[in-house]
């Protein structure tokens, strides 16, 4: 009988120690499954921040806000154009862009001639006034202190400073044209048929590429619309 009453014990015992081992298991596997539940929401967070800037990346902060304009002059027996007027404006839902010439890229490339960075800045002094009425005097005006080809941007219904925000349009304007030590002009735009590619390069995002083929047909002087 003494047996049986200790064999008794004994199994009390072991039941003691397995309950206790059983909730040692059961609080380390509530540990790993928090970790593990915890790392899979922050693998998805970065996951969906990854996506969104893959998203933003690969679209444009910029998009065309209206048609191309271009300018023609004819200085040398053939019209070519001289300047090109590209209305802008930030995409929906994205962020402003900074036009200071530190951050903005403009890019031109024509038949024969690449030109990598002719940005220079914005000129927010002349907003509203300067291209309330465009021809070629006001243009020649805008880029009277520039000798080689050079883009400039006017920012409109903006605040003063270098950034383009919601509900402001910026034109970009560019003077495809030289003067040599003579102050002779000499124009090293488009003739018909050619192509003019202009690539717009902001701090975020993809780069806003346009392609023109500029129309037969162009005026002496004038103003021709690329689309």
């Amino acid at each position: 009988m003494a047996y049986e009453g200790s064999r008794r014990g004994r199994r009390g015992t072991f039941s003691v120690e397995a309950a206790i081992i059983l909730i040692a298991f059961v609080v380390i596997a509530s540990a790993l499954a928090f970790a593990v539940m915890n790392m899979g929401y922050y693998a998805a967070q970065k996951t969906k921040e990854t996506m969104e800037k893959g998203v933003q990346e690969v679209s444009s902060a910029l998009e065309l806000d209206g048609s191309i304009t271009a300018y023609v002059n004819n200085t040398d027996g053939e019209p070519r154009v001289q300047y090109l007027i590209i209305p802008v404006k930030t995409c929906v839902a994205r962020s402003p862009v900074d036009l200071s010439s530190d951050s903005f890229i403009v890019t031109v490339t024509l038949s024969e001639l690449t030109l990598p960075n002719i940005y220079n800045g914005t000129k927010n002094e002349a907003n509203g006034e300067t291209i309330a009425k465009l021809d070629n005097q006001t243009l020649a005006e805008v880029f009277s202190d520039q000798s080689n080809s050079t883009a400039l941007a006017f920012i409109l219904t903006g605040d003063g400073d270098d950034v383009l925000e919601l509900n402001e349009k910026a034109f970009i304007l560019i003077r495809l044209a030289e003067s040599d030590s003579n102050n002779k002009l000499e124009i090293i735009g488009p003739a018909s048929y050619e192509t003019v590619k202009i690539e717009l390069r902001s701090g975020e995002g993809a780069t806003l590429s346009l392609s023109r083929q500029i129309p037969p047909g162009l005026p002496d002087q004038g103003f021709v619309d690329l689309g």
